[in-house]
């Protein structure tokens, strides 16, 4: 889907996708710029299983969501010390992203924003796009903190009670996952046919010393569950529709703000959107009808002048 959709240059400009590449490694990843976006990103594929579904499999992907936030930008403040020190630093090159050669010095605990999953049936007639994250990922430390960071020849000590970060975690992982339905509905040819969107209590991460971090349930943070379906619409899809979407309730404190079916995978005109600081996009459904080409002659889907 990413290497198909991302020679077509029109639908690139309609989603405001600047580039897609791969990231080398041993897991599936990929980095992407989009335009009024507070960062570059990067999806990695952290793991995948399948379970029996009816009569049929389902393949369930899992995946982590990284922001790495535009030092120019306003969130970038947002960022804990050492991910700011680490974007600022020889490590990263002009594309906002790491160097090739320097991303594993960089800790997997760092600029994670949100998590996706995608579920899909063996005959691609379902996939189910989730998208999980916090309204603000916050770090403190509770007691007075030296840490030192020798991958970038820093060190800071940390007030007892300080705030270390404060991120948009929904707000930043939002615009990838917009962008990527935008993808699937223009590759696949299908709309969504139901949008549910739960918030449920959220955590946060104490520091009680350097080497120990402890995950706090508190009220002050809310966790947001955005699932998007998408179907052919066949009448046999029904019923595992309306199952998969019940999966997403399982959460016991899971305040449903809002469910709605969409009838022949249709976007109502004029169609109010009752949302977290975002709004559907109505490209999740116009893309599917549309038959945009690319106008690349070359096999590589490679983006040269980012990676």
């Amino acid at each position: 889907m990413l290497i198909t959709t991302s020679w077509v240059e029109k639908v690139k400009e309609l989603i405001g996708l600047e580039a897609v590449s791969p990231v080398w490694g041993e897991k599936p990843a990929w980095y992407f710029w989009i335009s009024q976006t507070l960062g570059a990103y990067y999806l990695e594929l952290s793991h995948i299983h399948d379970e029996p579904w009816e009569n049929d499999r389902l393949a369930c992907g899992a995946f982590k969501v990284k922001c790495y936030p535009y030092a120019n930008k306003e969130v970038f403040n947002n960022f804990s010390f050492e991910e700011q020190s680490f974007v600022k630093s020889a490590l990263f090159d002009h594309t906002n992203t790491p160097k090739f050669d320097q991303k594993d010095k960089i800790p997997d605990s760092l600029f994670n924003v949100a998590a996706l999953e995608l579920t899909i049936d063996s005959t691609d007639s379902i996939a189910l796009f989730s998208l999980g994250a916090l309204d603000s990922m916050q770090i403190y430390h509770a007691h007075k903190n030296f840490q030192s960071y020798p991958e970038i020849n820093k060190e800071k000590v940390y007030r007892a009670g300080e705030k270390a970060s404060d991120v948009p975690g929904y707000d930043l992982g939002y615009p990838l996952f917009s962008s990527l339905l935008s993808l699937y509905s223009f590759y696949s040819k299908t709309k969504p046919v139901r949008v549910l969107l739960t918030s449920s209590p959220g955590f946060k991460y104490v520091c009680n010393s350097p080497e120990k971090k402890d995950c706090i349930d508190t009220d002050d943070t809310i966790l947001y569950s955005l699932n998007v379906l998408f179907s052919d619409n066949s009448d046999k899809n029904t019923a595992n529709e309306n199952k998969l979407i019940k999966q997403r309730f399982k959460e016991p404190d899971c305040t449903i703000i809002f469910d709605q079916k969409f009838s022949f995978g249709q976007l109502p005109y004029n169609y109010i959107f009752p949302f977290v600081n975002n709004a559907l996009d109505e490209k999740w459904w116009s893309l599917a009808t549309a038959n945009y080409k690319s106008d690349l002659t070359s096999t590589c889907g490679c983006e040269d002048c980012h990676h």
